[in-house]
């Protein structure tokens, strides 16, 4: 059975990326390889095995497209208004707070979008049904 493990991006600034990430959802460097013209680092934190591959392109200036084809990053936390508001004290401007429900009105999603210093879209989901 496949056992998903990571997933990348491509970032301009490490050093802006890894505080980001590290600040906004515990993550910390598991593993590096540092290369001539590149350097891959991969962060985790102990809620989940898997990993965001940060891939550094060292000397590129111009920002990285995103394209039509990228979705998003996700994370769940255990009380979504509490973290939003944590990424504001950081100096973060993440999205509304939104729900999503059923027809009976059940909550199925609480959730907001924030993104990262290269632009791309993270949701970040209160734990609840589906969202473990």
């Amino acid at each position: 059975m496949a056992k998903l493990i990571h997933t990348m991006i491509r970032v301009r600034d490490l050093e802006r990326s890894l505080a980001f990430y590290e600040q906004a959802f515990g993550m910390a460097i598991s593993h590096r390889l540092d290369f001539d013209d590149f350097s891959l680092v991969y962060l985790r934190n102990a809620e989940s095995e898997a990993e965001i591959e940060l891939t550094w392109n060292k000397g590129r200036e111009e920002p990285y497209t995103h394209g039509d084809g990228y979705g998003h990053v996700a994370f769940v936390v255990d009380d979504a208004r509490r973290a939003r508001n944590h990424l504001i004290e950081l100096g973060s401007s993440p999205n509304e707070l939104r729900e999503f429900h059923a027809a009976d009105g059940q909550l199925l999603a609480r959730y907001f979008f924030i993104q990262d210093p290269d632009g791309y879209k993270v949701e970040v989901l209160e734990r609840h049904g589906h969202y473990q």
